[in-house]
């Protein structure tokens, strides 16, 4: 009945599965995924890191419910930072 709503229906086009932003200003990428240390996709993890030319370990991880990571992500990109592919790892 929960997923009937037609916000959650939005919210699922708007970030499904992961997802990546980036800020040249601050240098910085944000990635936003399921969390895979839970079982159901009940939290989303959110890693933070620094444009360098090998991405290297997150400078902070958050978990997130996944409504909060869709108005971040929707957030974010109002604020000037755009979608992007994964980074070289």
């Amino acid at each position: 009945m929960f997923h009937d709503l037609p916000d959650d229906a939005h919210s699922q086009q708007v970030l499904p599965g992961e997802g990546w932003l980036l800020n040249p200003h601050e240098r910085t990428f944000i990635q936003i995924k399921p969390d895979p240390s839970t079982e159901h996709p009940a939290q989303v993890l959110v890693s933070t890191f620094r444009w360098a030319p090998v991405l290297g370990d997150p400078i902070r991880q958050q978990r997130l419910l996944p409504e909060a990571a869709n108005d971040m992500w929707i957030t974010l990109q109002a604020q000037g930072w755009s979608p992007c592919s994964s980074p070289v790892r």
